[in-house]
């Protein structure tokens, strides 16, 4: 499965910022350190508040704009290179093998050492459903 990073994305100051923050403060009074809180806008965008704690200059919750990023494991990888052909793979052009209900399911298989065949069957019964 992809893995996701979150990464610092800094705005530089716009809007008002007493107003954001009331709005952080009263949807999320009590913030857990290190939690990322997604808040979607109007126009779609999603964006994530990573809470850092209580800033020791201001004494108020501190909170960083992320944003995130997309890592693809081993396993998304090579999965997609078996698909495509540029692995020695029985997985060949079994695109429903990229599925991401049946992807997850064959890297919980692949990661307890079941073989291509075996994965390819799984995801032939599994994508007759």
């Amino acid at each position: 499965m992809s893995k996701v990073n979150w990464i610092s994305a800094p705005l530089g100051i716009k809007g008002n910022l007493e107003a954001w923050k009331s709005f952080m403060d009263s949807n999320y009074p009590s913030p857990t350190i290190g939690n990322v809180h997604l808040i979607t806008y109007d126009n779609g965008e999603r964006v994530g508040y990573l809470y850092k704690g209580i800033h020791s200059a201001s004494g108020e919750n501190w909170w960083e704009r992320v944003k995130e990023e997309v890592i693809d494991s081993y396993f998304d990888t090579w999965l997609s290179r078996a698909v495509a052909g540029r692995e020695d793979s029985v997985l060949e052009g079994m695109t429903q093998a990229l599925d991401p209900e049946i992807r997850s399911s064959m890297e919980s298989l692949h990661d307890e050492g079941f073989d291509d065949e075996i994965l390819a069957d799984f995801a032939h019964q599994m994508s007759k459903r």
